[in-house]
């Protein structure tokens, strides 16, 4: 990041920072607030010197508000994701595109992808940035949390998307709150079950704090609205369709009167098959996450019952927003607070090709 505090000069606190008006930039410039407004607001009949000191000035007192495009240095953001050939993460690397397609070419959004769940390589792979932000996705690793504190004291600001890592100096997380959507599974499965029984909960790994809330919610939710229903296996299939496959067939051959399964993970077409395999596909409830191509199909199809969405387009627009405000570029908006999340049915899918 680059730092626009002279030497000498203390830094402004954030909580000042927040009431700089024009009227400060001019005395800093040395010019009347007239000028300030016209050279902000690019209306042109400034002379070059006078536009240099006033965004000079704005720059120093970090004035809240976006500069004139000649006047930004060149911001790049180091987008870190993971397995791209997985629908949901697909989504993600789209919706990040689709985002970067609108910034103004001062700003590089970098995506990269690293198996994140090779804890050191990522680490490595965040301490190696050469960029003035990033965002990341990671597990909650002791590995990533140092590497995140590594470049957050380097000046280089942290955001986190779809799983947090609140232990880390990150600058913020922009995601849902899974432990919330645990619980509105939860609520689902009690009142669709229709009788008392055993769920099975998968997940991709208790490593990320996403599906170690997703389950603990649907688990508290459970116990609130639904205590005759028991969840008498939770599997970690980390999203491998092998896996998850073979270990909740076990499962559901192991359990007795099965009403339902919950999918924390990315992994439900080996729900489905595991489901079709046990002659249950269609008649337990079947509550996973995500609205992809394969989700689409199983609600349309009654195979899964209701598919919780965390909105991957929202979160990335979120996660650049935040940073570009960290850099000056733009108003203040309120692009902090939970995503909210969609849920899904068989009566509002979207068309295939919005998804």
């Amino acid at each position: 990041m680059h730092d626009d505090t002279k030497k000498g000069e203390p830094e402004i606190a954030p909580r000042l920072r927040a009431r700089v008006k024009l009227k400060d930039v001019a005395e800093r410039a040395g010019v009347g607030i007239a000028t300030v407004d016209r050279v902000l607001n690019e209306r042109g009949s400034v002379s070059p010197e006078i536009t240099r000191r006033v965004i000079e000035a704005a720059r120093e007192l970090r004035l809240p508000r976006s500069l004139p495009v000649p006047y930004r240095r060149g911001l790049r953001l180091d987008v870190i994701l993971t397995r791209p050939d997985t629908p949901f993460f697909e989504r993600v690397n789209q919706a990040f595109m689709r985002a970067a397609a609108l910034l103004d070419r001062s700003v590089i959004v970098q995506r990269s992808f690293v198996d994140e769940t090779e804890a050191e390589r990522l680490a490595d792979r965040i301490r190696s940035t050469r960029c003035q932000a990033v965002v990341v996705y990671g597990q909650e690793n002791l590995a990533v949390i140092d590497a995140v504190a590594t470049v957050t004291s380097a000046g280089v600001p942290v955001v986190t998307i779809v799983s947090d890592l609140p232990t880390s100096p990150r600058l913020a997380y922009v995601g849902i709150n899974h432990h919330s959507a645990g619980r509105t599974a939860a609520f689902f499965m009690a009142r669709m079950a229709h009788r008392p029984g055993s769920v099975i909960a998968v997940g991709h790994s208790f490593r990320y704090r996403a599906h170690a809330d997703r389950i603990s919610g649907f688990r508290d939710g459970l116990a609130d609205y639904a205590p005759e229903i028991a969840i008498t296996d939770v599997i970690e299939g980390r999203d491998d369709q092998g896996l998850t496959e073979r270990l909740l067939s076990e499962a559901l051959r192991r359990s007795v009167n099965t009403v339902g399964v919950y999918n924390a993970g990315g992994a439900n077409r080996a729900i489905e098959r595991s489901l079709g395999q046990a002659g249950l596909a269609g008649k337990v409830v079947f509550i996973g996450h995500e609205l992809t191509v394969h989700t689409m199909r199983m609600l349309a199809s009654g195979v899964m019952t209701v598919a919780i969405d965390q909105n991957p387009e929202e979160q990335a627009r979120r996660a650049i927003d935040v940073l570009l405000q960290r850099f000056g570029y733009g108003e203040r908006l309120n692009t902090l607070g939970e995503v909210p999340f969609t849920i899904y049915g068989p009566e509002n899918l979207p068309r295939p090709d919005l998804v």
